[in-house]
C-alpha cells in the first residue's frame, strides 16, 4: 500500500488527521496519534488519502469483532469513505435518520463519512461497537422506520446526492418518492437481515411498512414504458420475500391480487 499514488488534496490536507485507530486490551477500541515510522501493536489503521479503491480487514479475535475498512478517493462523486462492523455473524447498523435522505454510497449496513474525514470515520467505528447491542439497534430501527413510513405520505422529499456538501434536489410526485422509497425499503430489510435484528415489535413495524408501501404502488397510475418503473419490481421482491420470511406471504398475495385471505 505505500507505493500506491495520493491524491493532490491528500497532500494538503493529511497533517489535520493525525489520530489512527487503536485497540487495547486494556482500554478497547480508540483513537491516538502514531508518529510516521512507527507500528505499534495497537495500531489498527492509520489515516490515508490513496487514489482508488482500498478495503482493509482488521479482526479483533478478544472482541470477536471484525472491522473492514473502504476507501476510494479522486473519483468526484464517486468517491466515499465507509466501514462496516461484524460481531460474530451479526452486522453493525447504523441508523442514522440523515441517511434516509441521501441517495448514493449510504446504507444502513455501514458507517459513512464524508470523503477523508478519518476522525469521524474512527468515532463512528468506536461508537458503533459500543451501541452494538441487538436491544439499542431495535430501538433506533424503529425509529427509522416510522420516518421512512412518513416519507411515503410527503408530496415532496429533499434528497441529497452524496454526504459532500452540497445542495439538496427536490424529489416530487408519488412516482419518485415511491421509487426513492423503495430503495431505503430494500436497504433496511437487508440490513434488517444481516444484523440480525428480530425483535417482535421492529418486525411488525418492518410489516406495517410493507403493507403500507404495497397499497401506495397499488394507488400509482404508472408508465410501463418508463425504465425507472422495474425498480418498483425490485423493491416488491425484497418485501415479498421478507413478508414470507416472516409468515405473511399469504398476506402479500391476497394484498397483490385483491383477494381477502
Amino acid at each position: 500500500m505505500a507505493t500506491r499514488k495520493t491524491t493532490q488534496y491528500w497532500e494538503k490536507v493529511k497533517n489535520q488527521y493525525t489520530q489512527s485507530l487503536c485497540y487495547s486490551k486494556e482500554v478497547g477500541l480508540y483513537m491516538d496519534r502514531i508518529p510516521e515510522g512507527q507500528n505499534p501493536e495497537e495500531l489498527l489503521y492509520r489515516p490515508q488519502g490513496y487514489v482508488g479503491y482500498v478495503i482493509k480487514k482488521i479482526a479483533i479475535p478478544e472482541m470477536n469483532v471484525e472491522i473492514t475498512i473502504l476507501s476510494n478517493f479522486g473519483y468526484g462523486n464517486a468517491s466515499y469513505l465507509r466501514a462496516a462492523i461484524n460481531v460474530g455473524n451479526r452486522r453493525v447498523l447504523d441508523f442514522d435518520l440523515s441517511k434516509l435522505y441521501i441517495l448514493n454510497h449510504c446504507s444502513i449496513t455501514t458507517f459513512e463519512v464524508p470523503t477523508y474525514e478519518w476522525n469521524r470515520l474512527f468515532e463512528k467505528i468506536i461508537s458503533g461497537y459500543k451501541v452494538a447491542s441487538v436491544n439499542v439497534m431495535a430501538t433506533s430501527a424503529i425509529t427509522y422506520i416510522e420516518e421512512l413510513s412518513g416519507m411515503l405520505d410527503k408530496d415532496e422529499i429533499l434528497i441529497k446526492g452524496n454526504l459532500e456538501k452540497e445542495e439538496p434536489v427536490t424529489w416530487d410526485g408519488k412516482f419518485l418518492i415511491s421509487m426513492y422509497a423503495g430503495k431505503k425499503i430494500e436497504d433496511l430489510l437487508k440490513g434488517i437481515e444481516l444484523g440480525e435484528v428480530k425483535d417482535p415489535v421492529v418486525q411488525k413495524y418492518l410489516l406495517n411498512l410493507c403493507r403500507k408501501y404495497i397499497v401506495k404502488l397499488k394507488n400509482l397510475k404508472l408508465d410501463y414504458e418508463d425504465s425507472r418503473t422495474s425498480q418498483l419490481s425490485e423493491s416488491l421482491l425484497a418485501i415479498h420475500k421478507f413478508m414470507c420470511d416472516n409468515r405473511a406471504g399469504t398476506e402479500y398475495l391476497s394484498m397483490i391480487l385483491d383477494k381477502e385471505v
